[in-house]
């Protein structure tokens, strides 16, 4: 896969969980949260961020990604060693990438939000 592939598909893929991963706005929420300290607003967001709706959703997604990536990295490996194939290169590990990936989204969201909460409730 080349890099404009790879490329394409991490913005898809991570464009899926911001999607999965921000929380709907709810009109009813305005919880008044007087001297906010950071921590206190840090963990707000990991909260709000992990336990809702569709955060189940992004697990999903995460779980059926690396099972798809894993797989077929077997399967390349499985079809190398049958057909006497050595490949020259290390190729890439596509599954720890993805857990990288979801790992910087996760933490840029619950991040963007902890800022965003920590401002407004200054």
């Amino acid at each position: 896969m080349d890099y404009t592939s790879v490329a394409m598909m991490a913005l898809i893929w991570g464009a899926l969980l911001v999607y999965f991963l921000t929380p709907f706005q709810r009109k009813t929420e305005t919880k008044s949260y007087v001297k906010m300290n950071f921590s206190d607003a840090l963990k707000y967001s990991f909260i709000k961020v992990t336990f809702h709706k569709k955060a189940i959703l992004a697990l999903a997604f995460i779980l059926i990604s690396l099972s798809v990536t894993s797989w077929s990295q077997n399967q390349d490996d499985y079809y190398n060693e049958i057909h006497g194939i050595s490949s020259q290169t290390q190729p890439i590990n596509y599954t720890m990438g993805i857990v990288v990936f979801s790992v910087m989204i996760y933490l840029l969201i619950v991040g963007r939000k902890t800022i965003k909460l920590f401002r407004d409730k200054l």
